[in-house]
């Protein structure tokens, strides 16, 4: 079984064709591919699709993209002994003129049995009558099904990253709106310039990373999801470097930092390690980093010390490996005025800080990191 890096790299893009249906449809194709236990339950979702439903596999099955039917490109086609499936998927596009039709007619001259299947982004785009018309979020309900259930751990989390793949497309489950959320919503738009506007104030005050040269700036980064202070060394001409960063915010959703069962849907401050490539690399070896992370799991009485390298309920992530969260409302609760909430955001980040400071591991790394660049 070829990896999926490598089936991407062999897809051939074709022209006048979406380059997000095509890297879908492979990856659609090595899952189906990779384990029979997948195949067997996309085969259900769509036989419940058919008027007529066909017999499942049971022997040997090809799977092939790229197919050509007299020059004419189905996206996907499943064969085996008794019949074959021919699908087409869509994404933002409709069906050209014909399109279903031109495979038809190719499939009734070379194949004994046959179904097309029609995958769409929403059912209005279903169209020119195919044998099964299913949406990608008909496709994420089948798979996810299947996470907590298949024994490969490999499959597993193929199925969760293609599952990822659908939902950051907009592909999966769609959310109604929310009551309390329309009913709250101009707070909410508030409450983020708030948020902002408490950190920014924090960034004009003493911090004790700065007596190393980690300087303070404002961020707040929509990939990582977070809001607050970046603390960063400056190395020679290069500027700003994660030789470490040390985050000091607010955590706003912990998917980016492989952190997500731990936020219990609710904000939490956190203290983050951030390392770019160099720092990734280097700390692979180092005993300053590894003697730091031996003291940490000591060190953090009332925040929750994750190493997201080895805890089993963290997904690692190699830019943010370690993250120290606390409840945000507990330490808030009782603050009324800007400048109160300010004051806690100093004193709990200055304490943090201090604790790091006083730890001959994390100078000698920091001093490790930087005298190298």
């Amino acid at each position: 079984m070829e990896s999926l890096l490598v089936n991407l790299r062999k897809y051939r893009p074709r022209e006048n064709t979406d380059p997000l249906e095509n890297f879908i449809t492979e990856a659609f194709a090595w899952l189906l591919r990779s384990n029979r236990e997948v195949l067997q339950s996309v085969f259900e979702c769509i036989n419940n699709k058919l008027q007529s439903s066909i017999s499942a596999p049971d022997g040997e099955v090809f799977i092939s993209t790229q197919e050509n039917f007299n020059n004419k490109f189905p996206d996907l086609v499943i064969s085996w002994e008794t019949c074959t499936l021919v699908f087409e998927h869509k994404v933002k596009s409709d069906l050209h003129q014909n399109q279903l039709k031109n495979y038809r007619e190719y499939a009734s001259e070379t194949y004994d049995d046959y179904r097309i299947i029609l995958i769409t982004a929403t059912p209005f785009q279903h169209a020119q009558n195919p044998d099964a018309a299913l949406c990608w979020e008909d496709i994420y309900k089948c798979l996810i099904s299947l996470v907590d259930k298949i024994n490969y751990e490999h499959a597993s989390w193929a199925i969760e990253d293609f599952l990822s793949l659908l939902k950051s497309e907009g592909l999966g489950p769609k959310s109604p709106m929310n009551r309390f959320s329309i009913a709250h919503y101009l707070e909410a738009v508030k409450f983020i310039e708030q948020v902002d506007s408490i950190f920014k104030t924090a960034q004009k005050r003493e911090w004790p990373l700065q007596t190393i040269g980690m300087e303070p700036v404002f961020k707040r980064q929509g990939t990582e999801s977070r809001v607050g202070l970046e603390f960063c060394p400056i190395i020679k001409n290069k500027g700003r470097q994660w030789l470490p960063g040390i985050f000091c915010g607010v955590l706003l959703d912990g998917r980016d930092h492989g952190v997500k069962e731990f936020i219990n849907n609710e904000l939490k401050l956190c203290l983050v390690f951030d390392f770019n490539r160099t720092g990734q690399e280097m700390i692979k070896n180092s005993d300053n980093y590894n003697n730091l992370k031996a003291c940490f799991k000591l060190l953090f009485n009332d925040w929750e010390y994750i190493d997201t390298a080895v805890d089993p309920r963290a997904k690692h992530n190699k830019w943010h490996p370690i993250v120290i969260l606390r409840s945000m409302l507990s330490l808030f609760e009782h603050a009324n005025t800007h400048q109160e909430q300010v004051d806690i955001v100093l004193e709990v980040f200055t304490e943090l800080q201090n604790t790091l400071m006083i730890q001959p591991e994390f100078i000698k790394l920091v001093e490790e990191l930087t005298v190298t660049k």
